[in-house]
């Protein structure tokens, strides 16, 4: 899951070499959407099943795709703010001054899968009805307004980037 145009390309790295072989048989495309744009989850699903069939696939996949990744959840029912798509949007337009470092960042828009499921990244944020939870790794670091929210991030992210610009320059 995540934003397009990211997250198409996600879906179609895991699923061109699985189906062009003849493994599984569903096609599943989760975009992080408003809900009025969810046929296009459809729409990306045929393109790939469409190229997979034209032979217009990877020979070679690198998974190793390096700088910062963006995580997010495809907006189901237990969203509980719609604002959290907007916020999705909004971090990835704030943090593409760190494209090239190696950092995730999770953005779930609800409490039920998100505190877990932002642990595995450097940062997450996972959303609740009026407010959002902001991690380091599984240590939550506060609540914060959606409007206060991406400031709080942005600190967290320079101070990251500095901590391993430091790291590296000790080795």
């Amino acid at each position: 899951a995540g934003m397009p145009p990211e997250g198409i390309i996600k879906t179609r790295i895991a699923f061109e070499q699985l189906i062009g072989r003849g493994i599984g048989d569903t096609v599943r495309v989760s975009l992080t959407v408003p809900n009025p744009r969810k046929p296009e989850e459809i729409e990306a699903a045929r393109q790939i099943l469409a190229d997979i069939a034209a032979g217009r696939v990877r020979t070679v996949v690198d998974f190793n795709q390096g700088g910062l990744n963006i995580i997010s959840c495809p907006s189901c029912s237990r969203v509980e703010n719609e604002a959290f798509v907007e916020l999705a949007e909004q971090v990835r337009a704030m943090t593409q001054y760190a494209r090239e470092y190696d950092i995730t960042i999770a953005v779930m828009g609800c409490r039920v899968n998100g505190p877990g499921e932002t642990d595995d990244a450097d940062l997450g944020l996972w959303c609740g009805p009026n407010y959002v939870n902001l991690k380091r790794g599984p240590q939550t670091l506060g609540r914060y307004s959606y409007d206060s929210i991406l400031t709080k991030l942005k600190e967290e992210l320079d101070c990251l980037i500095r901590e391993r610009a430091t790291d590296r320059s000790s080795v």
